[in-house]
This record gives structure tokens, sequence and C-alpha cells, in this order.
């Protein structure tokens, strides 16, 4: 399998893990096979439109080869049909989650340098491919996305770490093997702060504690 078509078949499988978690997202939402397609699109692509937009890369990647809409549409389909006669564990959303940013960061990166592009957009790039979609998913099913959580696990520097590797072994490593390790990073990273709880510190002035926000509010 040359480059070229590794990262094609990275970049599907990428769009199917997303849609299949975009339409899980939809559990409990009350929402019908149309709205969990819609949601499972914008899951999947969202990230790599706004990526295309900004390198100014026309006309996007899924106007250019609407395989990705049908791999899409076909994952959310499927996951409709199959979550309505079997039950599946909540973390199976965070795993498949890990799974479709840790494939779509590396893929936004890469994209970026092949393009000529320096390290640090390759490395935005990457970030805004990778958690752009989940945040569109997370915003439109009412709730605040993952990257913006106080509480929350880390999200957005599971990808930064994957893309900086990625752009920093730009021209050491193979292409390939590049690639497979980057999205490992990210896919690790990201799990062990699921079970492991991490998170980043929070910005305290020192000698002040945070205040209670409803105590705040009510002053």
């Amino acid at each position: 399998m040359n480059y070229e078509h590794f990262i094609y078949i990275a970049d599907l499988l990428g769009v199917a893990v997303f849609a299949t978690a975009g339409a899980l997202a939809a559990q409990g939402k009350r929402l019908d096979i149309l709205g969990v397609v819609v949601l499972a699109i914008v899951t999947s692509i969202g990230g790599g439109t706004i990526r295309d937009i900004t390198l100014d890369i026309h006309p996007v990647v899924w106007i250019a080869d609407t395989t990705y809409l049908w791999v899409a549409i076909i994952s959310a389909v499927v996951a409709f049909v199959v979550c309505r006669y079997m039950q599946y564990p909540r973390r199976l959303l965070l795993v498949l989650d890990a799974m479709g940013l840790a494939l779509f960061t590396v893929l936004g990166a890469e994209k970026a340098m092949a393009l000529g592009f320096s390290p640090v957009i390759a490395v935005m790039m990457g970030v805004i491919t990778g958690c752009a979609g989940g945040m569109i998913r997370d915003i439109l099913t009412g709730q605040i996305p993952l990257i913006l959580q106080r509480d929350g696990e880390l999200y957005a520097t599971c990808s930064i770490v994957g893309a900086v590797f990625y752009v920093a072994f730009y021209d050491v490593l193979g292409e390939q093997f590049l690639a497979l390790v980057g999205m490992a990073i990210v896919f690790v990273v990201r799990l062990a702060t699921i079970f492991a709880n991490l998170k980043l510190p929070e910005f305290i002035v020192a000698g002040h504690t945070l205040e209670d926000m409803d105590k705040g509010q009510n002053q």
C-alpha cells in the first residue's frame, strides 16, 4: 500500500469512526434517523471542512470526493439500527471519539505540511481537524464541548501533543511510520486521560481560592 492510499483509507476510517461517535451521541436526545444522520455528518466532516476552508482548499474534501459523505451516512444508519437492539457501554463513545481524534489530528497536520504550510499552522490544522467536529456535535446536542469543560479530561492537549510530534519528525521518520506513531500517541494519551482522569491545572492567583459560581452570583 503506497502512502497516498494509506492516507485515503485512514481518512475514510476517521470519517466512519467519528460518524459512529456522532450517532451514539444522539442517545436520549429524542432525534429521529434524519437527525442522527445530520449529527453524524457534521461530527465526521466538520473539522475537515473548516480546515479546507481555512487553508483555501477548493472544493472541500467531501465535495471533491462524495465517498466521504456516503461513508458518514452509512455509518450513521448502521449505528442507528444496531443501537436500537443492542446496548453499548458509555465509554464506547469515548473510545471511538479518541480514535477519531487520533486519526484526524495527524491527517490534518499531514495535509497542511504536504501543502507547504509552516509547522505552527500544521499543528493548528491538526487540532482543528481533530476537535472541531466534536465541538459542533456537542453544541448541537446541548452539551458544553469537551475541550471547554473545566472539569473534563485532557482533550485538545492530546491532539496538540500528537500534532507537535508529527511536525517535529516530519523530515526524520518514514511517512507512514510517522503517521501511525502520531496517531498512536494521540489515542493512547487520550485513553490515559479518560481512565486516569488527568486534567490541566487551573489558574488560581496566589493567596486566593476559586469562588463558588452560585455563591458569587448571589452576592
